[in-house]
């Protein structure tokens, strides 16, 4: 049974649900192909311009400033017409305690309200409640309906796999 925000859907919202996610380790982009195995949506990758160093001390104190500044990486356009969709589903690995930079150009770009929204992080510590929660607030006008932390997707592919499964089965 589908949830809806509203009684009755937009004559112009022609699609259920999009996933739009941001994967710098490929955590995400594992737990993104997971969650496409059980259920059925459209799938966009947030791409940036502008990544920060991969490797090092560089890496931890370039992504944790410029993700605590909300600093613009500079988006390369989405395919998707977020305003198409039902339901946003929008999975993010955690830096800082609050989600990258990309995933705040994503929703600086393409500003949506009235949509029924699912959230997913990826953290090493497994406790994203910090940053799904600031999100939940910064997604105001819109209806979180579920948040799932998953603690390092890829050294964690069975029970991540699981956990994915108990979500996706919940959403529906």
């Amino acid at each position: 049974m589908k949830i809806a925000l509203i009684n009755e859907r937009k004559e112009n919202v022609v699609k259920d649900t999009l996933m739009v996610y941001y994967s710098f380790e490929g955590n995400t982009g594992f737990v993104a192909s997971e969650l496409l195995k059980h259920m059925d949506m459209d799938v966009e990758r947030i791409k940036v311009q502008q990544e920060p160093p991969k490797k090092g001390l560089a890496k931890f104190l370039h992504g944790g400033k410029s993700a605590l500044r909300h600093e613009d990486p500079g988006l390369i356009p989405l395919q998707a017409n977020v305003n198409d969709y039902y339901d946003i589903v929008i999975a993010f690995p955690v830096w800082a305690g609050t989600w990258p930079p990309a995933v705040e150009a994503f929703l600086r770009s393409y500003p949506f309200t009235r949509k029924n929204v699912f959230l997913i992080a990826c953290s090493a510590s497994g406790n994203a409640s910090k940053a799904l929660d600031k999100l939940t607030e910064r997604l105001e006008g819109n209806m979180v309906l579920g948040t799932l932390s998953l603690k390092n997707p890829l050294k964690n592919k069975e029970e991540v796999a699981e956990q994915i499964r108990d979500f996706a089965a919940r959403r529906h």
